[in-house]
């Protein structure tokens, strides 16, 4: 019986809501309420957000889909097995990625409408419903909230190239490659030049030397000149 492989789409659209409290003078603090999951839930960009995820998901659960449909009619293709799970671990990779990219860029488009709304409607601090045991349905600005929401443009794009690598090794070991055969080449160029300059200098030391050289000749021959005189006595 053949498994079937199956991503698993989680929106953990859960945000946390921070505000803080500044001071009050004595005067009684200003709190408003609002319903995090209902935004999440009914905001314009939170559910483009959602249809972008699924739009992702649905593509990556087609070619694993058609790998298993390769494996179904040959369970031995070890290929397609050692394919499918590098997909799927790929996939799954991909998918934890632009989760968390859509939850990062709405959480900072609905913590800037809340800063803001706070402020022009006098709000000491903004709870997240959840927390609150028990509030005044007069509080609740959830409504009012998503109304400000829904007038943010959020574009959402891929984090990741579909068919890259998510480990990204590939492109590193042949960037490694390329400045080991630099290295390689700079090397050989640094030991070729010592040796030429070697060369150099030891013609140069010749060239400074012979002189000399030429005077000690010319000495030894002017004593075996000398010297000739009384070697011919001898005889």
């Amino acid at each position: 019986m053949q498994v079937r492989y199956s991503i698993p789409l989680l929106f953990v659209l859960m945000l946390p809501l921070s505000a803080c409290l500044p001071e009050t003078d004595g005067a009684k603090p200003r709190f408003a309420v609002v319903d995090m999951q209902r935004i999440m839930r009914d905001a314009v960009p939170a559910k483009a957000g959602v249809a972008f995820l699924e739009e992702i998901h649905s593509g990556m659960q087609k070619k694993i889909s058609a790998i298993q449909d390769r494996l179904e009619k040959n369970s031995k293709d070890e290929a397609a097995q050692k394919e499918l799970q590098s997909v799927y671990m790929a996939s799954q990779q991909r998918m934890q990625a632009e989760q968390q990219n859509v939850i990062n860029l709405l959480d900072d488009a609905i913590q800037r409408v809340l800063s803001v709304y706070r402020e022009q409607h006098g709000y000491d601090v903004i709870l997240n419903a959840e927390i609150a045991a028990a509030y005044n349905p007069a509080v609740n600005v959830t409504t009012a909230v998503i109304v400000e929401v829904n007038k943010q443009k959020i574009e959402f794009k891929p984090v990741t190239a579909e068919g890259k690598n998510p480990a990204g090794e590939t492109k590193p070991e042949m960037k490694n490659q390329t400045q080991d055969e630099g290295n390689a080449a700079s090397g050989g160029a640094s030991e070729t030049k010592p040796k030429m300059e070697n060369q150099t200098q030891d013609k140069d030391r010749r060239k400074v030397n012979s002189p000399v050289e030429n005077q000690k000749k010319k000495q030894d021959k002017g004593r075996r000149k000398a010297n000739s005189p009384a070697d011919a006595d001898k005889k």
